[in-house]
C-alpha cells in the first residue's frame, strides 16, 4: 500500500510538471498538493537531557525538558487524536526545581492514553536536587564548600545524598536515642518544653541553641528547635512545645523516659557520614565515609518540594485523565520545618499549631485525577512523602514500582479528614463525590519509609472507597506497615469496601510503639483483609503493645481471613475499642509456648466473630505443617510479571523473585546509582574489607552470585567495569 501510494504521488507530480503550462494555476496547486506525501502529525516525541527545546522533538532532535514535550502533546490533543501519544525519555538526569505539572488540558480522550516512558532500557531520572561541588578536602576526613543562596535565604535543605546514599545531619548520639532523665523539677511533670537529662548525655561547651530535637512519643514524633541547654541544671528547653496538643499533654504521659536525639548543630558534627550547613556563612561541611573522595563524589541536595503533580480542577471536578508514566525514576525532593516546629498526632499528619492544616509534600502526587497510572516507577530519596493518590482520584494505580528511602509516609491513598472543602474547616460527609474511588496499589516494593519522621508508615489509606491494596512487599518500617481509616469512631464515612490482600509485610514497627504490621481505624463496611503474610514485629519499647494486626478505635465492618502471622513478639491480634468484625481461617504461630494470640484492650470480645482460626504452639506444631504457618498466605508478595524489573536472578534458579533479595541492583552496581562505574570501586573495596554491612551493597558486590563476597567477585566486577 505504501509503495502504491508513493508511485501514485510520483505520477501526479510528473503530470503536474508536464501539464502546468496548459493548466490554470489553481489546478496546478491542487495537483502538487495531491502529489506531496501526507505529513502525519507525530504521535511520538522524544526528550533528552542533551536535547534542545527549540528542536522538533524527534529521536534525532529531541526536546530538552519534559515540560516542552507536555506542551507539544497538548498541541496534538487540541488538534484531535485517534491513537495513543508516546513521549520517550532518553536516559540521564533531568534536574528540576519546580514540579512537572499536568492539568485537565493534558488529558487524553476516553479510550486513549498519553504515555511518558523511558526509551527502551535506558534510565531517565527526574531529580529535584542540585549538584553541590567546589569541595575542599581538609585532609582529616572532612570536606567543605560554600553553597550559593544560603546566606540570602534563597535556599536551604535538610537532606544530603552522597553517591546515591542519604547522609545524616550532624546528630547526637550518632546512633540510637538518648532517654530523658525526668521532668524539670522547677516546672513539674506536666511539661512539653523542658526536661532534665542525665550527666554526660549532651556535649558540653555549647548551649545547642538552634539545634533540632527529635523526640519519640510512643506512636508519634516531634521535631522542634532547641532554645538552650543548661549544663549546670542539666535541663534542655525547646523553642516550641513537644508533641501534638490533641494527643500529648505531657511528654511523660506514656513513658517516664521518652527517647530523643539532637540534630543540626556544628558541635554535633563528629562522625563519618554526618554533615552540617551553616546558614550564617553558607558553608557546608561533610565528614566523608571511607572510600569517598571529594574529587569524584556526586553530592546532591534537594530544592524541589514536589517532582510530579497531576491535578485536575477542584472548582468543578474536571479531572486530569489517562496519563501513564512508565519506567521513570523520581528522586530528591525537599521539605522545610514549619516555623513552630513539627509535631504529629499519627502517621505523619502535622498538628496545625494555629496555622492552616498542613501535610508533608508528596514527591509524586495525583489529585482530581482519573485513569492515571504509575507503572514500574522508582521514587526514592524524598524529604517528605513518596507517592499520593489523593482527593478525588478515580481508577488510578501504582503498579510494579519501588518506593524507598522516604522521610515520611511511603504511599498514600485517599485523604485525611482535615482538607478544606468548599470553605469548610474540614472534610465533611456531604462531599462524598470527592472521595478517592477504585484506586489500585499493586505489586510494589515499599521500604525504608519514615527514616526522618519515624511515626510515619509504609502505606497509608485514608478516606477512600473500593480501593485495592494487593501483592505489595512492605518492609523495614519504624512504625505501621499498612494503616487504613479516616475517622476514629463508628460514624458513617465514605471509607468502605477496602481490599487489603496478598501483601507480604515484615520487619515492621521497628522503633515505635502502639502499632502493627497492619492497622485499621473507623467504620469501613464491606472491607476485607485477606491472604496477607505478616512477620517480624518486635516487642514495643514503650507501654503499648505492637501486634501483627491492630484493630483500633471504631474499626468495624472488616472480614479478616486466610492471613498468616508469625514472628510477632507480643499478641498477634490487638482489639482496642473495636466494633463488629470477623476473623476467619487465619493461621497464627505463637512466638513462645503459652503466648496470647488475642489482646483486648479494652474491647468487647463478643464483637469479634472467630471461626476456624488455627493457633500454632511452636513447641508442638501440627503434623505436616510447613514452617512458618502451614502454607497459609502462599500468594502473598509481588506478582511474577513485575519482579523481573525489581529483582535480578541472584540465586540462579531462573526466576527473579523475593529470594534473590537484591532490590534495585544488578551485579556490580554496589553504589546503587544504576550504573557500573567508578563510584562502585570504593563501595566494592568497603564490602571486601568488611567496612559495610548494608545488605543491598553486599548483594550487588556478590558479582558471581554464590552468596558470599570474596576476591573472586572483584575479578568479575572488574570485567563488568571494563566492558564497553
Amino acid at each position: 500500500m505504501v509503495i502504491l501510494t508513493c508511485k501514485l504521488a510520483g505520477l501526479m507530480a510528473l503530470l503536474s510538471r508536464r501539464l502546468s503550462p496548459y493548466l490554470p494555476s489553481g489546478l496546478t496547486i491542487v495537483l502538487l498538493a495531491l502529489s506531496a506525501p501526507a505529513l502525519a502529525a507525530p504521535s511520538q516525541f522524544y526528550v533528552s537531557p542533551d536535547g534542545d527545546d527549540a528542536n522538533p522533538g524527534t529521536i534525532g532532535q529531541p526536546f530538552e525538558t519534559i515540560d516542552r514535550a507536555r506542551l507539544a502533546v497538548r498541541g496534538r490533543l487540541v488538534a484531535g487524536i485517534t491513537e495513543d501519544i508516546w513521549v520517550y525519555l532518553r536516559g540521564g538526569v533531568y534536574r528540576i526545581e519546580t514540579p512537572i505539572t499536568f492539568d485537565a488540558l493534558d488529558s487524553a480522550p476516553p479510550g486513549l492514553f498519553v504515555h511518558y516512558a523511558a526509551y527502551e532500557d535506558e534510565r531517565p531520572v527526574i531529580s529535584g536536587g542540585r549538584l553541590i561541588d567546589g569541595w575542599t578536602d581538609h585532609g582529616d576526613g572532612s570536606w567543605s564548600t560554600t553553597v550559593p543562596g544560603v546566606t540570602t535565604g534563597d535556599w536551604t535543605f535538610r537532606e544530603l545524598f552522597v553517591n546515591g546514599k542519604r547522609r545524616q545531619r550532624a546528630r547526637h548520639p550518632n546512633s540510637g536515642f538518648l532517654q530523658v532523665a525526668g521532668p524539670n523539677p522547677a516546672v513539674g511533670e506536666n511539661t512539653r518544653s523542658t526536661f532534665s537529662f542525665a550527666p554526660g548525655d549532651l556535649p558540653t561547651g555549647t548551649d545547642l541553641a538552634g539545634a533540632e530535637i527529635n523526640m519519640l512519643h510512643e506512636w508519634s514524633t516531634s521535631r522542634v528547635p532547641v532554645a538552650n541547654v543548661d549544663q549546670v541544671a542539666r535541663t534542655l528547653t525547646t523553642a516550641q512545645p513537644l508533641g501534638a496538643t490533641p494527643t500529648v499533654h505531657s511528654i511523660f504521659q506514656t513513658s517516664d523516659h521518652p527517647r530523643y536525639a539532637v540534630e543540626n548543630h556544628a558541635a554535633l558534627l563528629d562522625a563519618p557520614g554526618e554533615w552540617f550547613l551553616d546558614k550564617t556563612n553558607g558553608e557546608l561541611t561533610y565528614h566523608a565515609m571511607p572510600g569517598e573522595f571529594a574529587s569524584t563524589a556526586e553530592v546532591v541536595a534537594p530544592i524541589a518540594k514536589e517532582l510530579l503533580v497531576a491535578r485536575g480542577d477542584f472548582s468543578d471536578g474536571t479531572p486530569v485523565r489517562n496519563l501513564r508514566f512508565v519506567n521513570l525514576s523520581f528522586e530528591h525532593s525537599a521539605w522545610a520545618l514549619p516555623p513552630d516546629g513539627y509535631a504529629t498526632w499519627q502517621s505523619g499528619y502535622y498538628e496545625p499549631r494555629g496555622l492552616s492544616p498542613y501535610e508533608l509534600p508528596a514527591a509524586v502526587k495525583f489529585e482530581v485525577a482519573e485513569g492515571c497510572e504509575l507503572l514500574r516507577t522508582r521514587v526514592a530519596h524524598c524529604g517528605g512523602w513518596g507517592v499520593m493518590l489523593g482527593a478525588w482520584c478515580r481508577n488510578c494505580s501504582l503498579v510494579g514500582s519501588i518506593v524507598t528511602d522516604i522521610a515520611g509516609n511511603g504511599v498514600l491513598v485517599g485523604e485525611d479528614r482535615y482538607r478544606q472543602a468548599n470553605d469548610n474547616a474540614q472534610w465533611v460527609i456531604n462531599h462524598w463525590e470527592q472521595v478517592a474511588y477504585n484506586n489500585l496499589v499493586s505489586s510494589n516494593v515499599i521500604q525504608d519509609c519514615g527514616v526522618v519522621f519515624q511515626g510515619c508508615v509504609g502505606l497509608w489509606i485514608g478516606l477512600t472507597d473500593n480501593s485495592k491494596i494487593r501483592n505489595n512487599l512492605i518492609r523495614r518500617i519504624p512504625y505501621i506497615g499498612i494503616s487504613a481509616g479516616g475517622f476514629w469512631d463508628e460514624r458513617e464515612s465514605p471509607a468502605r469496601e477496602l481490599l487489603i490482600m496478598d501483601n507480604r509485610i515484615h520487619d515492621i514497627v521497628q522503633l515505635m510503639s502502639d502499632g502493627g504490621a497492619l492497622y485499621t481505624v473507623g467504620l469501613q463496611p464491606l472491607s476485607a483483609i485477606r491472604g496477607n503474610l505478616i512477620s517480624g514485629v518486635p516487642s514495643a519499647p514503650g507501654l503499648a503493645q505492637n501486634t501483627g494486626v491492630f484493630v483500633d478505635e471504631g474499626s468495624t465492618g472488616f472480614t479478616i481471613l486466610d492471613n498468616g502471622i508469625f514472628d510477632v513478639d507480643d499478641a498477634l491480634f490487638k482489639f482496642h475499642y473495636a466494633g463488629a468484625n470477623s476473623l476467619i481461617s487465619n493461621t497464627m504461630r505463637l512466638s513462645s509456648p503459652g503466648a496470647e494470640p488475642y489482646y483486648f484492650q479494652p474491647a468487647d470480645e463478643d464483637n469479634i466473630t472467630r471461626t476456624g482460626n488455627v493457633i500454632i504452639d511452636p513447641s508442638s506444631p501440627p503434623p505436616g505443617c510447613e514452617y512458618p504457618v502451614c502454607g497459609e498466605a502462599d500468594s502473598a508478595g509481588l506478582l511474577a510479571e513485575h519482579t523481573a524489573w525489581i529483582y535480578f536472578d541472584r540465586d540462579g534458579d531462573g526466576v527473579a523473585d523475593f529470594e534473590d533479595a537484591c532490590v534495585e541492583r544488578r551485579p556490580g552496581d554496589v553504589s546503587g546509582d544504576g550504573d557500573i562505574n567508578g563510584l562502585d570501586i570504593a563501595e566494592m573495596v568497603r564490602v571486601l574489607t568488611g567496612d559495610v554491612s548494608d545488605s543491598d551493597n553486599y548483594c550487588a558486590a556478590d558479582t558471581d552470585g554464590n552468596g558470599t563476597v570474596n576476591p573472586a567477585d572483584a575479578d568479575v566486577f572488574l570485567q563488568s567495569l571494563l566492558q564497553p
